[in-house]
């Protein structure tokens, strides 16, 4: 709350600072002050119906109130709008011009974003699987519960000096238990054992009744200043302070052996700082810009943490044989660091031309190049980067003409090319293979030596294209056809194929019937390599390494124990690719419009989205269907009333079976 009364200090501050000299200057000066109240009340969930935040957040009242000021005369002209909703639902402009030489602009917003608050409650799945080596009598304590969350627990040996060994497997008595736990050695004088119960797959949220929100708050300012010594010539210079505070949600997870899914609560405090500096000469038929921009991104935020479950097979013997080359940490390296928003400082230049041809043609040409570094940092001892900052570059090249062909007939076109290139870098990993571990060199190198060095491409390095043709023809004083293409290619550094994808459009604006107005479109897309996920599932039940197992009495597919099964064959048999995207889009749009009279009107819009993607083994679909209908009545000059109903249904399939994996 002090926070917040500074700022209306300051802000009042600077207001009455530029209304001094306008107050004795003014001819002309009028203003408007409404003060009124809100009330809010929510049930249930209030991220569902009050997502950006209206007044307030929690329910009760608040005081709302509208600041309206014009001040004018011969040499100067002021405006002034302040709106207050609530504590962080507010909204503020002044512009101020002084005899069109010097333009100064500022604008102030408060807005309160509510979050959705993942429970995690849909993963749990699960399998008793027995735990007890049938050679050994040794019994988990209690009756063993497939649904235990979460699947490890923690004993110190220190509390007991009673340690021995049951087929192979190291038992220890916790302090005051009254059966023996199975465990495995862990660091520092930590064992880790196996709950009663073993969830394969489980979801598991740390703060379960926390609210998640965020508050944003920008401040902008924009002077521009018509040089008199240089006719034709306007300097331009801007700010803007943005910052964003609250708690958001951060997920991690676990594995090998259990898929342990974690929701805890994060900090949010960012700041974004941009200057920028431009100037425009207007010379005849030609415009040139340019435009300098400075940004900076810093994260003022304590980071999530989260302490990982053991590194451990979930059956006898209990150890981490099957996994611990796979991975780099676990419960033994403590809380870690997670879902860090790296600070950042970017910086723009833009380089524009407009030359204006007889006959409404115009020529456009644009020069964008950007640098980004961003602030890196390692885990000594679990992966090491060598780097402490990641570089960035794009680069754009765009073009637009337009012309008028005769007097029914425009037509324009525009090309853009761009690339991105981000550093390329090596990542060094440390496993936590033992010398004599069963799965010392499966999955690295033929001898493990415990690191691992792996060089990355940056996923955002890219090569684009975009072409646009539009085509509007005027076939008579009420009706309109616009006809458009739309090529677009994307050519990723980390990816083997091209994205390419062509769109094709077509609608047309009718009034013909008096006092209806009608607009109708279609577009039609095909996508070639949409972004997906390549051999990403399915392993054929035909594999030729079938043995009998567990006395079955049919040879079954294994993936379990010490085998190489689960990384190098089993991961590298998937043959099916998925995705979410589309290759095919077919879309229709319709609006009609009904002016019964100047205070009464009514609209119907509908959207038809049909989407689908032909994967090699499976199929995707997805139908989108928004009908909307909305009247408006002017019942005075100052009072108008508009009511609405909107309906959003959208329904996907997706063909594809896929056994499920008990890891």
């Amino acid at each position: 709350m002090t926070m917040l009364r500074k700022c209306k200090w300051l802000v009042g501050l600077m207001i009455i600072t530029l209304l001094l000299p306008l107050s004795a200057l003014a001819d002309e000066l009028s203003g408007s002050l409404e003060i009124g109240g809100s009330s809010v009340g929510v049930n249930d969930d209030g991220s569902k119906v009050n997502e950006y935040v209206n007044g307030r957040l929690d329910d009760g009242k608040t005081v709302t109130g509208n600041i309206s000021l014009e001040a004018a005369n011969e040499a100067a002209a002021f405006e002034m709008d302040l709106e207050s909703e609530g504590a962080n639902d507010q909204t503020g402009s002044m512009e101020f011009d002084l005899g069109r030489i010097i333009r100064i602009d500022g604008s102030y917003s408060a807005l309160e974003h509510q979050l959705d608050h993942d429970q995690i409650n849909y993963l749990d799945a699960a399998i008793d699987r027995g735990f007890n080596d049938p050679a050994t009598p040794a019994q988990l304590p209690g009756v063993p519960s497939p649904n235990a969350v979460p699947a490890f627990i923690l004993v110190d040996p220190n509390a007991s000096t009673d340690t021995l060994a049951l087929g192979g497997v190291p038992v220890y008595w916790g302090a005051g238990d009254k059966v023996p736990l199975p465990g495995v050695a862990g660091i520092d004088g930590d064992e880790y054992i196996i709950q009663t119960g073993g969830a394969t797959l489980s979801g598991e949220d740390l703060t379960p009744n926390k609210a998640f929100s965020i508050v944003r708050k920008e401040y902008e300012t924009d002077l521009e200043i018509a040089l008199p010594f240089l006719p034709g010539v306007t300097f331009d210079a801007g700010y803007r302070h943005e910052t964003r505070e609250g708690i958001d949600q951060a997920i991690s997870m676990s594995k090998c052996a259990g898929c342990h899914v974690t929701g805890v609560s994060k900090e949010i405090d960012e700041e974004t700082r941009d200057l920028k500096a431009g100037l425009t000469g207007k010379f005849g038929p030609l415009t040139l810009r340019y435009e300098l921009n400075e940004r900076e991104f810093i994260n003022k935020a304590t980071a999530a943490t989260n302490v990982y479950d053991p590194v451990i097979k979930p059956g006898q013997a209990f150890d981490n044989a099957a996994f611990d080359n796979r991975m780099s940490y676990d419960y033994g390296d403590g809380a870690l660091p997670y879902d860090v928003t790296p600070e950042s400082e970017k910086q723009t230049h833009l380089l524009k031309a407009r030359l204006d041809l007889p006959k409404e043609t115009t020529i456009v040409g644009s020069y964008i190049t950007s640098e980004v570094e961003s602030d890196k940092t390692d885990e000594p001892g679990i992966f090491d980067l060598k780097t402490d900052k990641l570089t960035t570059t794009y680069d754009a090249y765009g073009l637009k003409v337009a012309a008028k062909l005769g007097k029914k007939i425009k037509l324009s076109g525009k090309v853009r090319a761009s690339e991105t290139e981000g550093d390329k870098y090596d990542v060094t990993f440390t496993t936590l293979t033992a010398p004599t571990s069963p799965a010392a060199g499966i999955t690295f190198d033929a001898t493990n030596d415990g690191q691992f060095t792996s060089s990355y491409e940056s996923a955002a390095s890219r090569e684009a294209l975009e072409a646009d043709l539009d085509l509007v023809w005027r076939l008579s004083r009420k009706n309109t056809l616009r006809l458009g293409y739309e090529y677009e290619m994307t050519d990723r550094e980390d990816e083997i194929d091209e994205t390419t994808s062509h769109t094709v459009k077509a609608s047309i604006n009718s009034r013909a019937i008096k006092k209806i107005a009608i607009r109708a479109g279609y577009e039609f897309q095909s996508i070639d390599n949409p972004y997906h996920n390549p051999t990403a599932a399915l392993v054929p039940v035909t594999d030729n390494r079938a043995q009998p197992y567990g006395g079955l009495t049919q040879d079954s597919f294994i993936v379990a124990g010490n085998n190489d099964l689960y990384g190098t064959s089993f991961y590298d048999a998937r043959i099916a690719d998925l995705s979410n995207q589309p290759d095919t889009v077919h879309e229709m749009k319709f609006n009609a419009t009904w002016s019964v009279s100047p205070r009464f009107a009514a609209t119907l819009n509908y959207r038809l989205r049909m989407e689908e993607n032909d994967l090699n083994h499976s199929k995707w679909e997805q139908l989108t269907s928004v009908p909307t209908l909305s009247a408006w009545y002017g019942a005075t000059d100052k009072l108008s009333l508009t009511a609405a109903y909107n309906l959003f249904d959208q329904r996907s399939e997706t063909a594809f079976c896929q056994g499920f994996y008990d890891g």
